[in-house]
């Protein structure tokens, strides 16, 4: 087959290419053509010719073998990465195997490659990668592996990082396609099948979150495979790599790099390498993005997997990630489908940790988006979603062992498997409480009962809340599950837990079931259904537990059980009136007939001991449906609020409606159950039978049954008495058999019920036989008796009794009542029973009257305590016509008076209504408990007598000044009222009962007050229309005038005038100590003893206020009894003048201190005033001015009450309303704060704390208010705050609110405040000191007393103003301002720092400078002068700190002030330092102005530094330690080298040393002379001839004139320039021969003190230029001063001496040698020597020409002197120096033949060595003394024996291995 031109010229071209890079004979030859050839090679594989493409297969293969065996070789990488991108092909060409060739090529030219070359490449790589398709895709992604294997990441939140993102270029498609890649080779797990070399690889597995595709993009396409060690070191480089790399600086919240970073990190995290904590950690620096749609989406999507693609979902790990992410996310619970898919997935593990995750899950859904786990939201495929959860749920509790957790191998460990267990049910209860439907068939409730019941108790408290979460659906349930629920219910209640009382976790879960199923019971079921009330008196049970109980109580009581229904109604809205129960209504009672029939029937049920155990409580319950039954829809006192179980007990005592009404129902019943029922009662009571039988079920004893039973026997018919017969004779069996056992109350209440009865069955055998009283009877058998015939009396079923009987019931009474060991009080009880009913009248008048006289006689005596005499005595008035002194009955009553016990006093009241009214009182008519009986017979018989006599008896009481007579006639008067107010003569006189009523209300003592209250409102209720009227516009006027009216007998008159006997106060009141103030003579007698007769109006003020107005209680009883039931709002409307006193007066009293006033008058309020915010806003302004008014009362109880209830006002009312009178407000709320009462003042704190919260409101222009307004207000109250009444008010308390109030305007207002900002600046300036607490102040100002340093105090002051808010509200203030404010603030700070005069008000205006400074740095540059100026000044002040801050403010003004006021003031400031009157301090300020300018104007410092330098230079060497240290510091911090910087400005230094060395202020002199010293050490020879002279001519001028303490500083100064500028000095005669004559001076001057001080410095100046006049000059002057040392001391002692001789007054210790030689005196007379004669030693080395002979003479001499003489005595100091002058001497001669020298020398040492060679000597001196002896043996030959000898000697003396060693060094 012939081959085409292009197919040849093809083959031909590759053939080449190949030859070419065959015959490259060297690698590096190779590598060339590799890049030439190669890529063009690789380019031939895309040819159309099969022939071409196998020729250039067939070169590869050579070429890849000859590449592998040169590792040193590089590829064309890059071309090979381009072409593989982009091959340079024709459109129709395959370009498949050159892109993949080509990478296979690059990719092992990759491991060839540097770091630095790898790095290179990743742009090229990554750029449009998200391009490329399938493997070239995947080789490429392997590659970029490859290069990010070893890269290095730069440093976090580096430069380098931030060039690295820019260098890689990567664009959004790029990065999401690496991100994408990246997070999924995260989840690849390596092959399990182990790969063979040869073996081709496979292509075929899935992980866990990826497809077979994902897996063979980086397996199989890609051409590798990974091993589980590859994949960690790959996964490790791309975490680098995305997270410190590619991804480091991803900073904006939910951007999609952000989310796609969070998605990687989210699966890194649960990495099986240590990577996963990295992951966790980087996670932490962003916001978690819970509500990303896409983020969200993707972690669902690796939670489910994809069944489309195939890829399975991930790990349990990273499923348990992604869930705890879900269960935050709202937007997670959106998706239906998504969400069945979780949760089934979850349900269905077998991970616990993920189990528990989707049961939170599934809360978390159930409480955002309860639909989605509904099947109706949800796809057809998922229907019945929500059931399936549930169920799945129920059946995995199932699973684990159900109705209790059964722990087998499967499982987890116990507390995992608890807390599951316990979740589950939570989730349960969670679904169930959502999702109606499944709660209405009740199966799931059953399940969860029965685990409450029989589940762990770890479980209990889930249960429970699970099942009380579903009591919102109960009441909506079907009836058919309402019944069934009634089942369960009474199943679970009826369980007796006493039978598993040894088992307690049982009894404690039967105790949690019936806790659920009282909840059930009460929301389930309405009020009215008997069975479900009668499961509330089963959980009133005793052994139940107190919560069961509580709960069971609050389903028998309608107000809490509405409040309960009303709380967890979860369909409606509910109104807070319902949830408080402030609303009112009436609920209905089961029927009574229909709870009668329920109870029985379940007495007779098999369950009946549940029943019996809660018998009290059915009965109790019982009587309140019967009222309640009969009472529906009727008014009565019985209302259903939260004391409805009080009111309902007491309803059938006091409400007389109650009455009828149940006597109407209870006639009408005469039915079985009835019946059955009260013989139950009575059974119950009685407990055994007649035959001794029990035949009580009830386990207890209770009242309840007799209290019910009589009760009921009240209102029944006779019918019903007569079947009830059979009854008596167990009734009379108790009585009889345990007559002495039984209380009082049980025996009273069987013995009436017999008694009742007996009335309907008269002719019974029962009856008869207790009728029949004989004598000899027992107690027992009477007591029946005084019960059953009076009853019989009444009923006129006297016949069947026989006639003795009656009488012999009386004498068995009084014979009783004589005899000394009966129980009085029982046969009191009885002789009641026998007289009240009018039995009497059935025997003769003589035997009655023989009886009346017997118990009179008895009792009379114990009426003044005894209570059932005292009834006994009302009840025999009865039969007062019979007696002739018929009035002693009232007159023994009104006697007690006395008696201090209001109970007493009722019953008494009680007693009096029963002798004036006989049968007409309504007391006695209550005492009938026969059925049906007509009172009015008995009133016929014993008509009412006296109640006018009585009535006046009583107002005489009332009217007495005697208190307890006052007290108990108001007791008897309200009873009088109570019980006879129906009676004409009662009413006619209500006038005086009213008039007598309102004046007990003034009364102090509070039971007074209320009881009068109490008469008052049944005065108004028996009173006519024309008294009704009268009474209410009394009361106002006595209520809205406080003027004291003239006494007065009228209805309203109230207070009575007063005269000097007029009694204000009870004795012992006001006692003073003297006696107490009882009268008004009394009162105007203690005013004028005290000398102040303004007294008398406190005095009457307060009885004014005992009286009447600060107890107001009674007036607001009264008030309220009144006018509930008047029409006082038309009386209002219609008399407006009256509406404006009181409606202002009642609201301030509503707000009294006192509880009991304030509740009262709110009452009022609230039945007086129906629409209060109306009523407020109608009378607003007469509010205000009243309260306003009562502000400045004198009585501090109106005071407080105005303040409270003006903060009421303020704060309900518009501001519009009252901001006129603003200000007055304002000032009224101060003067409260000043108020002398403390309560007042704090209602003042509150008041104002209040009005400086609207104040800033109604100012804050940010928030929209009118900057005119607003300026408006500020332009009132500011001056206001500033002014007398605020800020410089007397008072602390205003003061500081004052401030407080301006510094929040300042901080919340400041755009409103702006305008005033000057003002207030200087205003808080000057505060500063004012409001510093004055102690601070004292203390400063003593602190020298305290041994405190007073600066410490002055910081802690500085430090006070700076952290002070006032001062951050200066700086808020400065903040705020304009630059057009700018002159005014300078103005008005320079004006604070000159008038402040504390402390802390000048620190704040420097502050303040440099706060001006640092805000208005170019604004400020005019006014720098000025503030430089006042900052100078204030260097005056006198207190230090004071001067350091202002000095601190210049060094911030320097920065903003131009040159030519820079070199003015640094030049002032160098003047104030030199000023010979300039103190430490002065220098201190001086130095920290300049440090405060280095430090905050170094630029400005830069510009004036040759002012500065010289002086820092010079001050450096202050005596002062503080000011050296000071000024050092500033020197080190601005001289860039030292020696440099002080030759740059020498010539300045010398100036101003040329100034200042002749200061007339030494301490200067002493300082510049200092300086010259430092100047040589800091100087050479280099400086200019010139300058050198200037620095000796300075030194000898300052020389000249007397000396002075210091001049030695100076003549150090000389000497040192002359030692430093030898030569100079050498060259230069004159200045040589002026030096001298200088130095010869000041050595011949006459003050030893000073010569002493110079002449070492003079030796030192000869030894320069050693001269023999000079020397001789030198001996002679040095002689004459070591001569003088010792002869001061002398006559020092001398003096001593003498004092010591002449008294005897003070013992001196004897100066001894010893005491003498270490004295401070000889120590430093000794050294000065010995430094002298080093000096001199120094002297004689130095010689050029010939040696000093005299000298050294001089000094031997000089040491031999020291030895010996008596003034300076020698210690080893000398004898060390002798020996080290004898080394200092000889040492400096290699050879010595000069005789004189030799003979000098052996002088010494035989001065020297006798000294020291004693055994005291120290070992130092001798060793010393050694090493001098071996220099002369060693230089001087001719002394050698004689020292050798001393030394043996030495040694023989002393000796030591030390002196041994040294003796040994030098050859002994």
């Amino acid at each position: 087959m012939s081959i085409s031109s292009d197919e040849a010229k093809e083959k031909q071209l590759v053939e080449k290419a190949e030859l070419r890079l065959a015959i490259a004979d060297s690698p590096q030859k190779f590598e060339t053509n590799l890049q030439t050839f190669l890529p063009p090679l690789l380019l031939k594989l895309a040819s159309p010719h099969a022939s071409v493409r196998t020729a250039v297969f067939s070169a590869l293969k050579n070429l890849i073998s000859r590449i592998n065996t040169l590792p040193q070789v590089q590829l064309p990488v890059r071309a090979l990465i381009v072409q593989a991108k982009e091959p340079n092909l024709a459109a129709q060409q395959d370009s498949t195997n050159v892109r993949l060739y080509s990478l296979l090529l690059a990719s092992k030219g990759i491991d060839r490659l540097s770091l630095q070359d790898r790095q290179q490449l990743l742009p090229l790589v990554v750029s449009n990668i998200s391009c490329l398709t399938g493997t070239v895709a995947a080789r490429m992604f392997h590659i970029l592996l490859k290069l990010i294997l070893e890269w290095v990441a730069p440093q976090e939140s580096s430069h380098e990082q931030e060039e690295f993102v820019q260098f890689l270029q990567l664009d959004n498609d790029g990065f999401s396609f690496l991100m994408r890649q990246f997070t999924r080779f995260f989840l690849l797990v390596p092959s399990k099948q182990v790969q063979v070399s040869q073996q081709p690889l496979s292509r075929g597995y899935t992980c866990p979150g990826l497809s077979l595709t994902d897996v063979a993009f980086f397996t199989y396409d890609a051409g590798v495979t990974f091993n589980k060690e590859q994949l960690n070191k790959f996964k490790k480089a791309i975490f680098q790599f995305v997270c410190r790399g590619m991804a480091a600086t991803q900073t904006i919240e939910q951007s999609p790099r952000m989310i796609e970073l969070m998605e990687f990190l989210c699966v890194v995290s649960t990495d099986s390498t240590n990577l996963s904590d990295d992951a966790a950690q980087f996670m932490k620096r962003f916001p978690m993005p819970y509500e990303n749609e896409e983020f969200i989406t993707f972690l669902q999507t690796l939670y489910i997997g994809n069944t489309a693609n195939g890829r399975p979902p991930v790990k349990a790990i990273l499923q348990e990630k992604i869930l705890s992410i879900l269960n935050r996310s709202h937007f997670a619970t959106t998706k239906a489908e998504c969400i069945s898919l979780i949760c089934s997935i979850g349900l269905h593990s077998s991970e616990y940790k993920l189990r528990s995750l989707t049961l939170s899950f599934i809360r978390h859904v159930a409480k955002l988006n309860y639909k989605n786990l509904n099947p109706a939201s949800s796809s057809p495929s998922s229907t019945d979603f929500s059931t399936c959860i549930v169920s799945l749920i129920r059946n995995n509790l199932h699973a684990e062992g159900w109705p209790k957790l059964q722990l087998g191998p499967q499982t987890p460990a116990f507390n995992t498997a608890i807390l599951q267990r316990q979740l589950q049910y939570e989730t349960l209860g969670d679904i169930l409480k959502r999702d109606f439907e499944l709660v209405s068939d009740l199966s799931y409730i059953e399940f969860l009962f029965e685990s409450l019941k029989n589940d762990l108790p770890q479980f209990r408290s889930s249960i429970q809340e699970s099942l009380l979460s579903l009591v919102g659906h109960l009441s909506i349930l079907p009836q058919q599950s309402k019944l069934k629920l009634k089942n369960l219910l009474r199943k679970n209640l009826s369980i007796d837990e006493q039978q598993r009382e040894d088992n307690n976790d049982a009894v404690n879960s039967i105790m949690a079931l019936k806790f659920v199923s009282i909840k059930f019971t009460n929301a389930a079921f309405p009020f009215h259904d008997p069975e479900a009330r009668l499961f509330n008196i089963w959980g009133t049970v005793r052994t139940n537990r107190f919560d069961i109980i509580e709960e069971s109580f609050k389903g028998l009581q309608p107000f809490w059980f509405r409040v309960n229904n009303a709380s967890i109604n979860t369909s409606a809205t509910v109104k807070t009136s319902d949830l408080l129960g402030s609303h009112l209504s009436e609920t209905e009672f089961p029927p009574f007939r229909e709870f009668l029939q329920v109870l029985i029937d379940q007495l007779d049920s098999e369950a009946a001991s549940i029943t019996r155990k809660s018998l009290n409580n059915a009965v109790r319950f019982s009587k309140q449906c019967l009222i309640s039954n009969a009472i529906y829809g009727k008014k009565t006192m019985v209302i259903q609020d939260e004391d409805w179980s009080v009111r309902i007990d007491k309803a059938l005592e006091l409400d007389d409606t109650v009455v009828s009404r149940v006597n109407e129902m209870v006639q009408g019943m005469n039915d079985d159950i009835f019946i059955r029922y009260l013989t139950l009662l009575s059974n119950e009571f009685t407990a055994t039978n007649s035959k001794g039988e029990q035949i009580a079920i009830f386990p207890y004893q209770d009242p309840i049954f007799g209290s019910v039973l009589l009760t009921l026997l009240n209102f029944v018919s006779n019918n019903v008495l007569r079947r009830l017969e059979i009854l008596v004779p167990d009734l009379y069996h108790l009585v009889i058999m345990k007559f002495q056992s039984l209380s009082d109350n049980d025996l009273a209440v069987c013995a009436t019920i017999i008694g009742i009865i007996s009335t309907a069955i008269a002719d019974s055998t029962h009856v008869k036989r207790i009728t029949k009283i004989a004598q000899s009877q027992t107690m027992a058998e009477t007591y029946v008796a005084s019960y059953v015939v009076p009853r019989l009396y009444l009923k006129d079923q006297t016949n069947h009794i026989e006639s003795d009987s009656i009488l012999n019931l009386l004498n068995i009474l009084t014979t009783h009542l004589s005899h000394p060991g009966t129980n009085k009080d029982m046969i009191l009880k009885l002789v009641c029973q026998v007289t009240k009913f009018g039995l009497l009248l059935q025997v003769s008048a003589q035997e009655r009257k023989d009886f009346l006289k017997k118990v009179m006689d008895t009792i009379q005596d114990k009426l003044i305590n005894d209570v059932t005499a005292i009834q006994t005595w009302s009840y025999l008035s009865l039969y007062s016509t019979d007696l002739e002194n018929s009035s002693l009955f009232q007159e023994k009553l009104l006697e007690t008076n006395v008696s201090k016990q209001n109970d007493f006093l009722f019953s008494v009241g009680e007693s009096l209504s029963v002798v004036a009214g006989k049968w007409s009182s309504k007391y006695l008519i209550k005492q009938i408990d026969i059925p049906n009986f007509n009172v009015e017979i008995m009133q016929q018989k014993f008509p009412a007598t006296n109640v006018t006599t009585i009535l006046d008896e009583i107002f005489s009481g009332c009217d007495s000044t005697k208190p307890s007579l006052r007290k108990a006639s108001c007791i008897w008067l309200l009873s009088y009222i109570q019980y006879l107010g129906h009676l004409p003569e009662v009413s006619s006189k209500c006038n005086d009962i009213h008039l007598r009523f309102m004046r007990f209300l003034a009364d102090r003592d509070e039971f007074i007050q209320d009881s009068a209250a109490r008469g008052l409102s049944l005065v108004y209720e028996i009173g006519g229309s024309d008294l009704k009227e009268s009474m209410v516009k009394g009361l106002l006027k006595s209520f809205t005038e406080s003027t004291a009216g003239s006494a007065s007998t009228s209805a309203t008159g109230i207070s009575g005038s007063v005269s000097e006997e007029t009694e204000l106060f009870e004795p012992g009141v006001l006692n003073t100590g003297d006696g107490s103030i009882s009268t008004y003579k009394d009162i105007l007698n203690l005013a004028s003893e005290v000398g102040d007769p303004a007294l008398v109006y406190k005095f009457m003020s307060l009885a004014k206020s005992s009286a009447l107005w600060s107890s107001r209680k009674g007036i607001a009883f009264g008030l309220g009894a009144i006018m509930s039931k008047s029409s006082l709002e038309e009386l209002l409307l219609k008399d407006q003048q009256t509406a404006k006193k009181l409606i202002p007066k009642l609201y301030r009293y509503r707000f009294d201190p006192f509880q009991a006033v304030s509740r009262s008058m709110t009452d009022i309020w609230n039945t007086l005033i129906p629409e209060s915010s109306l009523t407020i806003s109608l009378y607003f302004n007469d509010i205000l001015d009243e309260l306003l008014c009562g502000m400045a009362n004198k009585e501090w109880r109106v005071r407080e009450a105005s303040t409270s209830a003006l903060l009421q006002l303020i704060q309900s009312q518009p501001q519009e309303k009252f901001s006129e009178k603003m200000l007055k407000i304002w000032t009224m709320a101060f003067r409260t704060m000043d108020d002398i009462k403390d309560s007042v003042r704090e209602v003042g704190t509150k008041f104002t704390t209040v009005l400086a919260k609207i104040l800033a409101r109604s100012i804050d222009v940010e928030k929209g208010v009118n900057p005119t307004k607003s300026k408006e207000i500020l332009d009132n109250i500011l001056p206001f705050l500033w002014g007398p009444h605020g800020l410089n008010s007397d008072a602390e308390e205003v003061r500081n609110f004052a401030l407080t109030t301006l510094i929040d305007l300042v901080k919340h207002s400041p755009g409103a405040i702006k305008p005033f900002t000057p003002k207030l600046i200087y205003d808080f300036i000057t505060l500063f000191s004012s409001i510093e607490p004055q102690v601070i102040n004292y203390l400063a100002l003593n602190a020298a007393n305290y041994n405190i340093d007073a600066n410490v105090i002055d910081t802690q002051r500085k430090n006070g103003v700076t952290n002070s808010p006032l001062f951050q509200t200066i700086e808020k203030l400065i903040n705020n301002s304009d630059d057009c404010m700018m002159e005014e603030i300078i103005n008005v700070v320079i004006k604070a720092s000159r008038k402040s005069v504390g402390l802390p008000s000048k620190v704040a205006s420097s502050l303040v400078i440099i706060i001006l400074v640092k805000r208005y740095s170019i604004e400020m540059k005019p006014y720098s002068g000025k503030l430089l100026k006042v900052c100078l000044t204030m260097f005056e002040d006198r207190n230090e700190s004071v001067n350091i801050a202002f000095a601190i403010s210049m060094g911030y003004l320097f920065k903003v002030s131009a040159l030519d006021k820079c070199i003015k003031y640094s030049e002032k400031l160098i003047t104030k330092y030199f000023e010979p009157t300039s103190t430490e301090n002065n220098k201190k300020v001086v130095g920290t102005a300049i440090d405060s300018i280095l430090n905050y104007a170094k630029s400005e410092f830069d510009n004036v530094a040759s002012v500065f330098m010289p002086l820092i230079f010079i001050a450096c060497n202050d005596e002062d330690k503080d000011l050296e240290t000071l000024y050092n510091k500033i020197w080190t911090e601005a001289s860039s080298s030292g020696a440099g910087t002080v030759k740059l400005y020498l010539p300045e230094i010398l100036n101003v040393l040329c100034v200042n060395i002749k200061s007339n202020d030494f301490s200067i002199r002493k300082t510049c002379a200092k300086s010259v010293i430092q100047l040589c050490g800091g100087i050479n020879d280099s400086i200019p001839y010139p300058q050198i002279v200037k620095l000796f001519d300075i030194s000898r001028e300052a020389l000249s004139g007397r000396s002075w303490d210091g001049k030695e500083h100076i003549v150090a100064a000389l000497v040192s320039l002359t030692e430093k500028f030898s030569q100079t000095v050498a060259d230069n005669n004159d200045l040589q021969e002026s030096i001298n004559h200088v130095m010869y001076t000041e050595v011949s001057r006459k003050s030893m003190k000073y010569v002493k001080k110079i002449l070492p410095l003079y030796a030192r100046y000869i030894n320069v230029n050693p001269q023999e006049e000079t020397i001789t000059f030198l001996i002679e002057k040095a002689k004459e001063m070591i001569r003088l040392l010792g002869s001061e001391s002398d006559d020092s002692e001398g003096s001593i001496k003498q004092t010591s001789d002449e008294s005897t007054i003070k013992r001196i210790k004897p100066n001894t040698e010893i005491t003498q030689k270490s004295s401070k005196e000889n120590i430093e007379n000794e050294e000065y020597v010995i430094n002298l004669l080093k000096v001199s030693v120094d002297i004689c080395n130095n010689s050029k020409s010939r040696y000093p002979m005299n000298l050294l003479e001089f000094i031997i001499d000089e040491i031999a002197y020291l030895f010996h003489n008596d003034r300076i005595i020698h210690t080893w100091r000398t004898q060390l120096a002798a020996s080290e002058i004898g080394i200092s001497i000889v040492g400096r001669f290699s050879t010595i033949s000069s005789a004189d020298f030799i003979q000098n020398v052996g002088r010494l040492w035989d001065q020297t060595f006798p000294i020291n060679c004693n055994k005291e000597t120290i070992e130092n001196v001798k060793l010393q003394m050694i090493k001098f002896g071996g220099l002369i043996i060693q230089k001087i030959p001719s002394l050698q024996n004689n020292i050798e000898e001393n030394l043996r000697l030495l040694n023989s003396i002393d000796s030591t291995s030390r002196i041994e060693l040294e003796l040994k060094n030098i050859g002994l």
